[in-house]
């Protein structure tokens, strides 16, 4: 039974390569991802009793001109500072606001509130169905997004210092906005005007050392995005195949197959998938197991927190997956993703209360020596084909004892 998960990873990982290979990255909206969601569509239909492309408008630099939108703000409200003049500190206040308002919800939450500003591109998401051989009377949803990154610089050069590149110009930025506030509304209103601290306003222009960088924070490079994550894919795809074979086929379980879009941009192919198939997701009882960034199997863990901590998944879930790997002999681990470390699509499906679990494998620890997702390092060779075939055995077993 082992080579037979070999065998499928040896095949995912080789299939990784090839759609690189053809296509190179697959950034939303671009012909690479298009290229690659045809194939991806084409290899899933030979498994799938049916198989469907739904596509949606996708935003994608509502997320990716972060860093140039707040590091331009910011310089709007040291100016406000050093003017310091009541028209000034309002219209500094009030850039700022609208600033942290977005890093909240496009960044931390990813909502789609601001979504309508900038262009919009077509977005593609892949839905392949295994029907069970009797009436279903439950279905797994099985998820991998097929899109890529654009590189992330603060990973590539000096990955120990990301957390300080990162979080020492959003504390910059906050420290801004409250002197605005506090300028605007208590010292405005009582009738003087005295000076800010000359420290303050030492402090908010030398900050534009640590903000400037921002402006570059995710750059116009294009990221292979071989374990993040068309690997997941193409794990989604060899789980299809192992369960439309006639040895494996299902009883009362309805496999759902979803290669989604958009998810580097605030999982935005599973936010329409969710809202487009209420009545699929509402015909049984479902279970959805999301693969995302399978590079390491010693790194491999299931996710008990998403959406950079504020999303917590299925308790039950995660422990029946965890006691199904130690059955098999491996040791996930389980982790929670931190407070500025991302999100999977696995949280938006938790967020509609559905049953969701996902599974990674790659260390989120705030300070690493290497950073290989949204880098040009993200290529095949830095996938284990062992952790890839322990994710296939795992989550195939899983599966099968739901039958039982």
């Amino acid at each position: 039974m082992k080579k037979i998960y070999d065998d499928s990873a040896e095949a995912a990982v080789r299939l990784t390569a090839d759609i690189i290979d053809k296509h190179g990255p697959r950034v939303s909206g671009t012909e690479g991802c298009y290229g690659a969601s045809a194939d991806l569509e084409a290899l899933l239909g030979k498994y799938c009793h049916s198989i469907k492309r739904e596509s949606f408008w996708i935003h994608p630099d509502s997320l990716f001109a972060i860093g140039k939108i707040l590091t331009v703000i910011y310089l709007i409200g040291i100016i406000a500072v050093f003017i310091e003049s009541k028209v000034s500190m309002g219209i500094g206040l009030v850039c700022m606001a609208i600033g942290a308002l977005y890093f909240i919800a496009q960044f931390l939450l990813y909502l789609d509130t601001f979504d309508g500003l900038f262009k919009k591109v077509v977005g593609n998401n892949i839905i392949g169905i295994i029907e069970p051989q009797a009436a279903a009377k439950r279905q797994v949803v099985i998820v991998g997004h097929h899109d890529s990154s654009y590189v992330y610089p603060f990973y590539e050069k000096a990955p120990l210092l990301f957390p300080a590149r990162l979080f020492v110009p959003l504390l910059l930025y906050m420290l801004c906005l409250a002197a605005l506030f506090v300028g605007f509304y208590f010292r405005v209103p009582a009738g003087g005007m005295p000076s800010f601290p000359v420290w303050l306003k030492y402090v908010l222009f030398l900050g534009i050392i640590f903000v400037a960088p921002m402006y570059g924070f995710i750059s116009k490079r294009k990221s292979p995005g071989a374990g993040d994550n068309l690997i997941g894919c193409a794990i989604v795809i060899r789980l299809a195949e192992i369960f439309h074979s006639a040895e494996n086929a299902l009883q009362n379980t309805r496999i759902v197959v979803l290669l989604s879009d958009g998810e580097e941009v605030g999982q935005k192919g599973a936010k329409f998938f969710i809202k487009n198939n209420r009545e699929l997701l509402g015909s049984a009882k479902t279970v959805v197991i999301n693969i995302d960034s399978i590079y390491e199997y010693e790194n491999i863990s299931i996710v008990k927190r998403d959406r950079n901590g504020f999303t917590g998944l299925s308790k039950d879930l995660l422990t029946g997956i965890k006691t199904a790997a130690r059955e098999l002999g491996h040791a996930f681990g389980v982790i929670s993703i931190p407070f500025g470390g991302g999100g999977t699509d696995g949280g938006q499906f938790a967020r509609q209360k559905m049953e969701t679990v996902s599974i990674i494998g790659m260390p989120i620890s705030i300070l690493r020596k290497e950073i290989v997702y949204h880098t040009m390092k993200d290529r095949p060779d830095k996938i284990s084909k062992k952790a890839v075939s322990a994710v296939i055995e795992v989550a195939s077993e899983y599966i099968k004892k739901l039958e039982q």
